[in-house]
C-alpha cells in the first residue's frame, strides 16, 4: 500500500502519526510539503523535522513538484491537508481513493458567508465530489455538521484529529504525588479572543469568593490588546495573588506543569478547530474541564467519565464544573486515570495509523463494511453540543 499525505509544512502535530505510518508501510508512506517551516514558528520553538526520511519537500525544485504531481495519481491513497487543489483534480476524475483532512469548515461566522464566490469555492472543493471516491477525515467533532450544511460527504465522514506521542507514565504515582499539594489549576494558550482567557480570570474570582486556596497558572502570550485586557481584569477582580501569567514556555516544561497540576481548564470557543493541548493534558495526569465547542472535546472527553465539559462562553457553567471536581476528590482522580487511558488506548498515533489502514481496506472492499466502532476512523455523526453536558 502507498499513502501520500499533502500538507503545507511539517510540524510536531503531524510527526507522531507520520512516524507510525512509516513504521507500518515504510517507503510506502510519503509526506509532501509545499513550504519550509516558517520563521515565526521557529521563533515559537517548533522543531525542524526536515530530516525525516518520509518527507518530500515539493518546494525545493521543479523536479520535486513534478514528483508530487505524479504521486497524486499513482498513490493508492492520498490524504489532502493543505495543498493546491489541482493536485487531486485528475485523481478524483479517475475516482481514486482520496481523503480530505479538515477541521471544521465554519469556525467563524463572518462576512465571507454573504459572498457567492465563497460558496462556489466550497462547492468546488466538497459538494461536487459527493459521489466520487472522496472521504472526509474530520479533525473536529463539528466537521460533520458543517459538511452536512454543504450536502457533502454523505456517510463519508470519519473521526480524526491530531495525535500526540503518549508518554509512558505511572498515572497512579503522579496522582499520589500531588494528592496533598495545594490546588493547582492550569490554563494554556494564546492570549486571544478565541482562547477566552478572561473566563479563567473570572473563575479565579469566583473561587476566591468561596475562600478556596488555589493557584491558577496561565501559560502563553498574545497581542497587546488582549494581554492588557487580562492584566486589567486581574487587577479589577483583585486576584493577583492567585493568578500567574507565565508567558511562553518550552513544551517539555508545560507537560511537566500538567503532571503537577490538578485541573486543566480549556476555555476556547468554536474557533478552536481541534486543540492538541487537550490531548496533552489528558495524557499527563490532569483532570480536564473543556468547553463543549472545542473541536477535540466531544471526541475525547466523556462528560463526568474522564473529565468535564462546560457550556462554551459561560462562566457559570465553567465554575459549576470546576467546583464539582474540587468537591469530589475521588472522582477527580478517577477522571484523570480514565483520561490517560482514553488517549493511550483510543486516540494514540499507533491506533490511528492501524485504524486508517483498516478503514482503507474496508473501503476498497465494501463501503458498508466499516468495522471500526470507536475512536479514529469510526463514522462521524452530527453532534448536538448541548446534549454533551447531560
Amino acid at each position: 500500500m502507498t499513502i501520500t499525505f499533502y500538507t503545507n509544512f511539517i510540524n510536531h502535530h503531524q510527526v507522531p502519526l507520520a512516524d507510525e505510518f512509516y513504521k507500518l508501510i515504510g517507503d510506502g508512506y510519503t509526506m509532501l510539503t509545499f513550504e519550509p517551516l516558517p520563521e515565526e514558528f521557529r521563533k515559537r520553538g517548533y522543531e525542524d523535522f526536515s530530516y525525516k526520511k518520509y518527507l518530500l519537500p515539493a518546494y525545493e525544485s521543479r523536479e520535486r513538484l513534478q514528483e508530487a504531481e505524479e504521486l497524486a495519481i499513482s498513490s493508492d491513497v492520498v490524504i489532502l491537508g493543505a495543498a493546491p487543489e489541482f493536485l487531486i483534480r485528475d485523481r478524483l476524475e479517475k475516482n481514486k481513493l482520496t481523503f480530505r483532512y479538515e477541521e471544521r469548515l465554519f469556525k467563524k461566522i463572518d462576512r465571507r458567508l454573504i459572498h457567492l464566490e465563497y460558496w462556489k469555492k466550497l462547492y468546488k472543493e466538497h459538494t461536487r465530489y459527493r459521489r466520487k471516491n472522496l472521504y472526509m477525515l474530520g479533525a473536529s467533532a463539528y466537521n460533520r455538521l458543517d459538511t452536512a450544511m454543504l450536502l457533502s460527504y454523505p456517510h463519508k465522514c470519519f473521526k480524526w484529529g491530531y495525535f500526540i506521542n503518549v508518554p509512558s507514565i505511572n498515572i497512579t504515582s503522579i496522582l499520589q504525588e500531588k494528592e496533598d499539594q495545594p490546588l493547582k489549576i492550569l490554563w494554556c494558550g494564546t492570549i486571544s479572543q478565541v482562547k477566552r482567557p478572561d473566563l479563567a480570570i473570572k473563575l479565579a474570582s469566583k473561587l476566591k469568593k468561596d475562600h478556596i486556596e488555589f493557584q491558577l497558572n496561565m501559560v502563553g502570550s498574545g497581542g497587546g490588546e488582549w494581554t492588557s485586557l487580562i492584566t486589567n481584569l486581574i487587577d479589577k477582580l483583585e486576584v493577583g495573588r492567585y493568578v500567574s501569567l507565565l508567558g511562553n514556555l518550552p513544551n517539555e516544561e508545560v507537560l511537566q506543569m500538567m503532571r503537577e497540576s490538578h485541573i486543566f481548564i480549556f476555555t476556547s470557543d468554536r474557533g478552536e478547530g481541534w486543540g492538541v493541548v487537550l490531548s496533552e493534558a489528558m495524557a499527563n495526569g490532569c483532570t480536564v474541564v473543556a468547553s463543549n465547542k472545542i473541536g477535540a472535546a466531544p471526541f475525547l472527553v466523556k462528560h463526568k467519565k474522564n473529565g468535564m465539559l462546560f457550556q462554551s462562553g459561560s462562566i457559570k457553567s465553567l465554575y459549576k464544573a470546576v467546583k464539582f471536581i474540587i468537591e469530589n476528590n475521588s472522582l477527580r482522580k478517577q477522571f484523570a486515570v480514565e483520561a490517560y487511558n482514553t488517549i493511550k488506548n483510543e486516540w494514540s498515533p499507533q491506533i490511528a495509523a492501524v485504524n486508517f489502514i483498516k478503514l482503507v481496506d474496508s473501503l476498497q472492499r465494501d463501503e458498508s463494511d466499516i468495522l471500526i466502532n470507536e475512536g479514529p476512523c469510526s463514522r462521524a455523526h452530527i453532534i448536538n453540543s448541548k446534549k454533551l453536558l447531560k
